[in-house]
């Protein structure tokens, strides 16, 4: 699939779930010369791109010159779309991607227990069934494999590694370097509400709540209703119809697992951490950047 290049971003932040991208994306948002779209993950090169380009490019402000459009899909590096980094390269071959790592376990723990208590579409009662009936959680932990697909598929001076601690540091490094990158000065005011784009996990006050937040997302209207109410309002509503939750640690989460997908968590975060480390050092070294002492061995496993 290759849609009009003049719909496609020039921005995109592409994983990984549950690593502070909505926190990135906020910050970026707020910047006079990037517009994040009335939709923060139109999806549209994973798993939407039926509905059109059309569909797509209304979205975002009409083309004007200095104006960037920005997709935080992170959906683009899931496993389930494997297509979908090669169909955003045919359509903006010189975009700038971001791409946001975490610990991979604790990154694959989060990303399970927020399918499971928001948004409900994860019915495994525990971390390990999840691991064994659904190959998105460790997957999208496979930094290794998005590594390499990036790289084999963007110019590696167009792709960003960016460790989950240095987008959650005071101050907004990572958001003057993306901007830097784009041609951009840093944003004259730094979003002052973007640490309420943390999506932490919570659940809905009541199951018909649930239900009316999922068709509304669903639907051709869900654009028009974040554009005229803007993200901070929708997060206020959020606040109203959700409650916090118990949830269960880390640790718990992972007793649940067996002896060979502890064995294959800790492969997982053995390939993951070299294939990242080698990255950041080979970026600091390009870029003068010291984001490699943002990224510390995991110890989430016995």
């Amino acid at each position: 699939m290759v849609i009009d290049a003049g719909a496609g971003p020039e921005l995109v932040i592409a994983g990984a779930a549950r690593s502070g991208t909505s926190f990135l994306a906020a910050q970026l948002g707020a910047h006079p010369n990037i517009d994040p779209g009335s939709v923060k993950e139109p999806n549209f090169f994973s798993r939407a791109e039926d509905r059109g380009v059309e569909w797509y490019d209304a979205l975002f402000s009409p083309r004007e010159r200095g104006l960037i459009r920005m997709d935080a899909s992170v959906s683009y590096t899931y496993p389930q779309y494997p297509q979908a980094l090669s169909r955003l390269a045919a359509t903006a071959p010189d975009a700038t991607v971001v791409y946001v790592v975490r610990d991979p376990v604790p990154r694959a723990v989060s990303h399970y227990l927020y399918y499971r208590y928001y948004f409900k579409r994860e019915t495994a009662i525990d971390f390990g069934e999840a691991l064994q009936r659904n190959d998105l959680y460790a997957g999208a932990s496979d930094y290794h494999r998005w590594l390499v697909d990036l790289r084999a598929t963007f110019p590696r001076e167009r792709v960003l590694i960016v460790p989950f601690r240095a987008v959650t540091a005071p101050g907004a490094e990572v958001a003057g370097r993306v901007c830097a990158a784009l041609g951009l000065p840093p944003s004259p005011e730094p979003d002052s509400d973007a640490a309420a784009h943390q999506n932490q996990v919570v659940t809905f006050r009541h199951p018909a709540l649930r239900l009316a937040s999922r068709k509304l997302r669903r639907s051709r209207l869900y654009p028009l209703v974040r554009e005229r109410l803007g993200a901070s309002r929708l997060r206020r509503v959020r606040s109203l119809v959700t409650k916090d939750t118990s949830l269960p640690t880390t640790a718990e989460a992972l007793s649940s697992c067996t002896p060979d997908q502890v064995e294959q968590l800790r492969e997982l975060e053995r390939r993951g951490h070299a294939a990242v480390s080698e990255a950041l050092r080979e970026q600091d070294l390009r870029l003068g950047l010291s984001w490699a002492e943002h990224w510390s061995a995991p110890n989430s496993l016995p």
